[in-house]
């Protein structure tokens, strides 16, 4: 488990967020009342086959677990400072207390 204050960690290096679920429910705050922030990273992998290459992103983000236990797949969220859009496609728990969600267009 995370022993350092999570929310803090999030303060230095977070994004706001603002999810909505599949029925319509809007997440924006954590379960202190406060924003709902997250970290938000963007990045690339590289496929060759033969002659073949490919450069593919993988977003995700980096949320407190409790904070984030109703999203689920399919929730679409926003994320300050970032253009897109972006659809839930897999949410995981990383064993610390923070949750990992992979997000796709």
């Amino acid at each position: 488990m995370f022993t350092e204050n999570k929310k803090q960690f999030l303060n230095d290096f977070g994004r706001k967020l603002k999810f909505t679920l599949p029925e319509g429910t809007v997440i924006d705050k954590g379960q202190d009342g406060e924003d709902l922030l997250g970290i938000y990273d963007k990045t690339y992998t590289d496929a060759t086959l033969g002659y073949l290459a490919t450069k593919n992103s993988k977003p995700r983000l980096t949320c407190i677990e409790e904070d984030v236990a109703s999203v689920v797949k399919g929730s679409t969220v926003e994320i300050e400072g970032v253009s897109t859009k972006y659809k839930v496609f897999d949410t995981s728990d990383d064993g610390t207390g923070f949750a990992i969600i992979e997000l796709s267009k």
